[in-house]
């Protein structure tokens, strides 16, 4: 009851202030929590194994200190769903790659798109809703019950609908309808479902999940990533399909298909590193 009474606070500061304003706020906000010390060793941890840096380096603290601001920032996008209506969103983000998802929508049987925590990700599946196709997000289950059904509303108000991980069978009925499932897959939630593989050189725990509905499915296996363009404004990538190794034993393919998708993660993490908002310890 707490978290959900915190994030109502929140909600009405936000949509209560201009977007500048807004902004200030959650920049402040980001820096106390930076000043905490909760968190900072596992971003500054995340930036050294991805660059190939220092821990305690000057450069280090200062990206690890954009991403708490960034993170911020996607957290007050997000609470402003409410007064941001699906035309103004639309306007807020630019899609390049939208003939990827098209012609892989044209083999019918759905698909699977693998995303990390980089950019407003909420924002980026929220933005291929209100373009009018039909698309499903995975999401962690919260326990509690008004909590849950404010993110879920949130979301769908933009017509992005929610797929929780402990009913995610249910994937395979969207699929076959030839929609499109979101799968964030750089952290596993359930905390049981991950594997090690190589990243930037070094062992880091992964959900196969991705790659395991799509080898099972037959759909189509697509990378997409959105980050900030400029302040206010964002730019979503959809990539060309991954060409999935089919022929095998189960557990080769899904380590050589997971090797091909984690390649592409290093490249666009590497790539917006002061954006990937990833909280978690994923390495060994």
């Amino acid at each position: 009851m707490f978290g959900y009474i915190g994030y109502k606070i929140l909600e009405l500061i936000v949509i209560l202030t201009p977007y500048p304003v807004t902004y200030l706020i959650a920049e402040f906000g980001a820096r106390l929590w930076f000043l905490t010390g909760n968190k900072v060793d596992i971003i500054k941890n995340n930036i050294s194994n991805v660059l190939g840096i220092d821990f305690n380096s000057a450069k280090t603290r200062e990206i690890a200190l954009r991403i708490f601001i960034n993170w911020g920032k996607n957290i007050a996008d997000f609470l402003k769903h409410p007064v941001i209506t699906r035309e103004k969103l639309k306007k807020r983000i630019e899609v390049r790659g939208l003939e990827n998802l098209d012609n892989a929508l044209k083999k019918g049987k759905g698909v699977v798109i693998f995303t990390a925590h980089i950019g407003n990700f909420e924002w980026g599946a929220c933005k291929l809703a209100t373009e009018g196709y039909n698309i499903w997000g995975v999401s962690d289950y919260r326990k509690n019950n008004l909590t849950r059904n404010f993110f879920e509303s949130r979301r769908l108000s933009k017509g992005l609908k929610t797929l929780y991980i402990n009913k995610i069978l249910n994937v395979f009925r969207i699929l076959k309808n030839n929609e499109i499932i979101a799968i964030p897959s750089d952290f596993d939630p359930t905390g049981h479902a991950a594997k090690p593989f190589k990243f930037f050189s070094k062992s880091a725990y992964f959900p196969t999940g991705a790659v395991h509905v799509a080898l099972k499915s037959g759909a189509q296996l697509l990378p997409s990533f959105i980050w900030r363009k400029d302040k206010y404004n964002h730019l979503l990538t959809i990539g060309s399909p991954i060409k999935l190794e089919l022929k095998g034993e189960k557990e080769i393919l899904i380590n050589k298909n997971m090797t091909k998708i984690l390649n592409v993660m290093e490249k666009y993490i590497s790539g917006h590193i002061s954006e990937w908002e990833m909280f978690h310890n994923i390495w060994e």
